[in-house]
């Protein structure tokens, strides 16, 4: 069975006002001897902090491994007087302050003014392909698909304390970088990396590790890494996530249409803005539908390996889960209409560890 992992960013809040508060460091120290698979690591800013896992076969095993690490940092946000934010972007305003490494520095400076509002946390899933040739072909079948994705997974509807009328705004203040968005379509592993070399040349990106793609090829793993999607609100939205990149990954299609690079950024778009609700282009067709059918679609095609790995129940209740009750970003929306930020808070707190 093909193995995946799972990156989970989180921020620490304020538990009235939802700020981010820079409580990381502590996290990792108070973190460091807890008897818990994967690792925590430190990101970006001082207000966030990384947890992956140990490679996965089942679902069961990165459930496993993602509520224990929840519930051991939430254990710590509560002794240290802050809230765990299992969120794309934080509701509340906060300074940026830059974790001290040297990496973090460099990137800062290469970012300039976009460093101070570079408040944003994403799930990141990775899906083991051994030859190089193979993951560049499952990043290219999984390009079109990446709109879809990412109308399931919008959970950073907030910035600075307002709504923004976006499901992902996490994705708008994402594409400030130069190589955010879909990845282009290669023709083999020396044209992607040719493309990428010419992309750290020109200083696009100032490594491998930097580029922004909605997916890319791992530097580090033999994996194609898919970093579309907001934080989870609840670990069994990361899992669905997971679940539906191992499937698209690893179910050979039947050539369709090939969707050029700006259409489907411009799907990417409107996924952030609409969730569900988007129109989006089919990629069998290359005609407009929506996100709702166009999910429907890609179950029929995934499907298969979906029952191969034994996810095909799960998936379909989580997902009639979400038609219900609302993607992380509505869930938000709603607690926060009908009970301020304090409502906000509680559903932050209570979904953050939830095992279904």
């Amino acid at each position: 069975m093909t193995r995946f992992g799972v990156e989970e960013e989180y921020f620490f809040l304020d538990p009235d006002s939802l700020a981010p508060v820079p409580a990381a460091a502590r996290a990792k120290r108070a973190l460091g001897d807890a008897e818990i698979a994967g690792a925590f690591t430190s990101e970006f800013l001082t207000c966030q902090l990384e947890y992956a896992t140990s490679p996965a076969q089942t679902l069961m095993q990165a459930r496993e491994q993602i509520t224990a690490a929840r519930a051991a940092i939430a254990e710590f946000a509560r002794e240290d007087g802050c809230a765990l934010g299992p969120v794309g972007t934080p509701f509340g305003t906060g300074d940026a302050h830059i974790s001290p490494t040297t990496r973090y520095r460099d990137i800062a400076r290469w970012l300039a003014d976009i460093a101070g509002g570079h408040h944003v946390c994403g799930l990141h899933v990775h899906v083991e392909i051994d030859d190089p040739e193979d993951r560049v072909r499952a990043l290219n079948r999984l390009r079109p698909w990446l709109p879809v994705l990412l109308a399931l997974a919008g959970n950073s509807p907030f910035w600075h304390s307002r709504i923004t009328g976006y499901r992902s705004w996490r994705t708008v203040l994402m594409r400030r970088l130069p190589t955010m968005g879909c990845p282009p379509l290669f023709r083999d592993h020396a044209h992607y990396r040719h493309h990428l070399e010419e992309l750290i040349r020109v200083r696009a990106a100032p490594d491998a590790a930097s580029l922004a793609w909605a997916a890319r090829l791992s530097e580090r793993f033999p994996t194609v890494e898919v970093r579309v999607f907001d934080s989870q609100l609840d670990p069994d939205d990361a899992l669905l996530l997971a679940a539906l990149t191992r499937a698209i990954l690893t179910t050979e299609q039947d050539a369709g249409t090939t969707l050029d690079t700006d259409l489907i950024d411009a799907t990417l778009w409107m996924a952030a803005r609409e969730g569900l609700n988007a129109a989006l282009i089919d990629p069998s067709t290359g005609e407009v539908s929506n996100a709702r059918m166009l999910l429907q679609e890609l179950m029929r095609l995934i499907e298969p390996q979906l029952e191969r790995t034994g996810d095909t129940a799960f998936v379909r209740e989580r997902i009639a889960h979400i038609r219900s009750a609302g993607t992380g970003a509505e869930r938000q929306l709603a607690a926060l209409r009908a009970g301020g930020v304090s409502g906000l808070a509680r559903l932050l707190g209570a979904r953050a560890v939830r095992v279904a």
